[in-house]
């Protein structure tokens, strides 16, 4: 089984989007929550590499936000 890490400011949108992609998505978490976009993409790097999974750096949004990261399978 696959699986995706991520960053997103709105996890609902986000959500929705990965759903309509990915047919067979299952388990969706945040994994934490950040103040910064750069601290969420050193988390989403971080849980990337501890899980095995995708992720692509970049993540719409402000600098300062709160920023979520997630993580599914597929």
């Amino acid at each position: 089984m696959s699986c995706r890490v991520g960053m997103t400011t709105d996890v609902e949108e986000r959500k929705k989007y990965w759903q309509s992609r990915e047919l067979n998505l299952k388990n969706w978490k945040i994994l934490g929550t950040y103040n910064t976009k750069r601290e969420a993409q050193e988390a989403e790097k971080k849980f990337a590499q501890r899980y095995g999974c995708d992720a692509h750096p970049g993540g719409g949004g402000g600098e300062y936000a709160t920023w979520y990261v997630y993580k599914f399978t597929y």
